[in-house]
């Protein structure tokens, strides 16, 4: 073989090995197609054993950043049959297949994952925007705060460091809206803007109580959820609920500042303890700056989780049946562009 011949030979060479690798690599969840080989890193979401004509098998839910699939192992080894459970991260081998028409991974082989050879970014959704980013932008608008006691109440959250940097990193949702790390920032900030903007245009509302209500409707969600290696309740978000708890730190807070005006203590607690309106609320919205609020924060909860699944699928045609909204959602058609 000559020198040009060894050449192609080994460009040829080349290019299967990329292929293969390819092939045969990890890829993000939302990214995973019929056929493909998979070895990589995931969060078990869910795992339950089951019984079939040839004996044990597993199933389970596996997760990543970028979302969670179906899976199943036909024939688990003690490991996955005993040891497994939800929460650990494993480095799984298989193939993505398809049942009821659904994307399935078919596992071949399974073991835990050693600490160092994953990062948890690739296990657990994270915010786009950075988190110096997202502090600025909350403490920018609580500089807009006028009232000296909303804005002493204020401060006596987001200066508290270790609540600020919860705040910073917790979910705004489990699964439904902004759930990734530091959704719940983001979530905020766009509720207090929507509820200025909205608020802007009715000269009897009081800026001030939407600032509040908008950056702090949620604030009980950073004891609501847990994050590990997947984001799920803990016992105090199942037991006593975000709305609870955010109205107990507000009372505690409040009764630290000297002569806090009651009744404003009051409207404030309203808002947060009405913001979802009917559903699964103490209270529903009595004062115009509380039915702001909700509806900004139906809005941006909508528009999170519109966003998420629309990501899904491409930005184009038909979703899925979506229960939360009883609806398909269509995004448009693909254009050349």
């Amino acid at each position: 073989m000559n020198w040009v011949g060894r050449r192609e030979q080994e460009s040829f060479d080349l290019s299967l090995m990329i292929m293969f690798i390819r092939y045969m690599s990890s890829k993000p969840v939302s990214e995973m197609v019929v056929e493909d080989k998979i070895t990589g890193f995931f969060a078990v979401r869910k795992k339950n054993v089951k019984e079939s004509v040839r004996g044990p098998f597993v199933s389970l839910e596996l997760g990543d950043h970028s979302g969670r699939i179906a899976a199943v192992m036909w024939d688990p080894d003690q490991f996955a049959l005993n040891e497994l459970e939800a929460g650990m991260v494993v480095k799984a081998k298989g193939t993505v297949g398809e049942y009821q028409n659904k994307l399935q991974f078919v596992i071949s082989r399974l073991r835990l994952a050693k600490d160092d050879e994953y990062e948890l970014e690739t296990i657990l959704p994270h915010s786009k925007k950075p988190l110096e980013e997202r502090r600025g932008r909350l403490l920018s608008l609580a500089d807009r705060i006028e009232n000296s006691f909303i804005r002493k109440l204020t401060d006596t959250f987001f200066g508290d460091e270790q609540f600020f940097n919860r705040f910073l990193t917790s979910p705004a949702g489990k699964l439904w809206h902004h759930a990734f790390i530091g959704g719940l920032s983001e979530h905020s900030a766009n509720v207090a803007e929507l509820a200025l903007e909205v608020g802007s245009r009715y000269d009897f509302i009081d800026r001030d109580l939407l600032l509040f209500g908008g950056l702090f409707h949620d604030a009980g969600k950073i004891a609501t959820y847990r994050t590990g290696t997947m984001i799920d309740y803990t016992d105090e978000g199942r037991l006593i609920n975000h709305i609870v708890l955010c109205d107990q730190w507000i009372c505690e807070r409040a009764g630290q500042i000297e002569s806090f005006p009651p009744k404003l203590l009051i409207k404030i607690r309203h808002i947060l303890l009405s913001h979802q309106g009917e559903y699964d609320t103490p209270v529903q919205p009595m004062i115009p700056e509380a039915f702001i609020v909700y509806y900004c924060d139906e809005i941006d909860s909508k528009m999170g989780a519109i966003e998420r699944i629309r990501t899904k699928h491409g930005g184009v045609g038909w979703s899925e049946y979506v229960n939360l909204l009883d609806r398909y959602l269509y995004f448009g058609e693909k254009t050349e562009d």
